[in-house]
């Protein structure tokens, strides 16, 4: 019967490389599970947590490897969205691209992130939107992690001449 099956339902199975690594913080445990799976199925690498501080208690893993924060911003209890994106930013020492998700984005507060771009998007967001954006974001913090090397060589040398 499987051989069957498999003669009449063709599977596209996409390759193994990631897009990037994104993680997706949301209470709502069904809108993160869906948000989730269409990432997968888009070729990204994705975490998930239903709180701020299951996002932040991740912070080991992701170090090096975080490309992009997909974060809601009324989180229940605890945390913000915008505190999850600043406490990312102070833990890791850098500012990863961020996406606040939120029903009210003009009561929504902005995170305080220098280097790295911010996108407040009103609920529900379209898929096919999302997936547009991701590239570039993805691109973005890989661009500014492959710089960081050379510009932090140029600030010492600056400070060097300086003396």
């Amino acid at each position: 019967m499987s051989a069957q099956l498999a003669e009449i339902v063709s599977l596209n199975v996409p390759e193994p490389t990631s897009r990037g690594t994104i993680l997706h913080v949301e209470d709502d445990d069904s809108l993160r599970r869906s948000t989730s799976l269409l990432l997968r199925l888009a070729g990204f690498e994705t975490r998930e947590a239903a709180s701020g501080e299951q996002a932040v208690s991740q912070i080991d893993h992701l170090r090096g490897r975080l490309d992009v924060l997909i974060v809601d911003y009324h989180l229940g209890r605890g945390l913000t969205g915008t505190e999850v994106a600043e406490e990312f930013a102070r833990l890791l020492g850098h500012a990863v691209p961020t996406v606040i998700l939120t029903g009210d984005p003009a009561n929504a507060e902005m995170p305080w992130l220098s280097d790295a771009p911010v996108w407040v998007a009103r609920k529900p967001l379209a898929p096919e939107t999302l997936l547009a954006a991701l590239p570039a974001l993805v691109d973005f913090r890989r661009a500014v992690a492959a710089a960081a090397p050379r510009l932090s060589g140029q600030a010492t040398s600056c400070t060097a001449a300086a003396r």
